[in-house]
């Protein structure tokens, strides 16, 4: 695997967070995924689910949106259609988040050839990954 390969996924912050702290290993979609290895967690801008920052025991002071804030690899992908949930190990949260990257709608994305950010922040995830 490369930068060029790694994906990522946008999930509300205090999910995302709790991923990447350790606290939870699954993300639960629709869609199913044969999707394996590391992925980048991307903290998005919403706050539809900030009610659940507290059940993780989460700083609000602390998340940062809009942001890839850590990695882990995606195991596994079991369900049922319409309900499954994505096995997640080994997680990171990084140290410093690598900010002001803009996120999609498509459950798994990557490097984009008009994003510089977006790319350099791949690039340096990668190499905290691989360390």
């Amino acid at each position: 695997m490369t930068p060029s390969d790694l994906r990522a996924i946008s999930i509300h912050a205090p999910f995302a967070y709790a991923i990447c702290m350790g606290l939870k290993d699954e993300e639960y979609r629709t869609q199913s995924t044969k999707i394996r290895g590391w992925i980048l967690i991307h903290a998005s801008l919403s706050k539809a689910s900030d009610i659940h920052i507290a059940d993780y025991g989460i700083e609000p002071s602390t998340i940062k949106r809009g942001a890839i804030i850590g990695a882990c690899e995606l195991t596994d992908c079991i369900g049922k259609p319409g309900d499954y949930a994505y096995c997640l190990e080994s997680p990171i949260l990084f140290e410093q988040p690598f900010e002001g990257i803009k996120g999609q709608q498509s459950i798994f994305w990557g490097i984009s050839d008009k994003s510089p950010e977006r790319f350099e922040a791949f690039r340096r995830a990668w190499s905290i990954i691989h360390k």
